[in-house]
């Protein structure tokens, strides 16, 4: 082999071990971005994100309508409490005693049912 193949197959091999070196780097960064706990990180930060822009498109919308806002919120109240409403407007409806005795102290306690005792 002649000089002239040797600074050839040398140079060759520079550019193979840049490009290795190139493709390593490139290699360890994607492993570096999806570590799980960066992942994790990403998706708490942007969890955060959102919800501050929720919480205040929130609360531009309870300032420009508020009756809205607290109609929902009143909906949203008797929706939970939709049981114990419902027994007693069927209790007061049917004219059935309270469920519950008060004792001397002002204490009340729920009364069994017979069936219960």
């Amino acid at each position: 082999m002649t000089d002239v193949h040797q600074v050839r197959i040398a140079t060759a091999r520079g550019q193979a071990d840049a490009a290795k070196a190139r493709m390593m780097a490139t290699v360890e960064e994607a492993k570096a971005r999806l570590a799980p706990k960066t992942l994790a990180g990403q998706a708490v930060q942007a969890a955060k994100d959102k919800s501050i822009v929720v919480a205040d498109d929130t609360v531009t919308a309870v300032k420009e309508k508020p009756m809205m806002a607290a109609g929902l919120a009143g909906a949203t109240a008797l929706l939970i409490a939709r049981k114990p409403l419902f027994a007693a407007v069927g209790r007061w409806w049917r004219g059935d005693q309270d469920d519950f005795n008060s004792d001397k102290n002002g204490r009340r306690e729920r009364v069994r049912a017979e069936e219960d005792r």
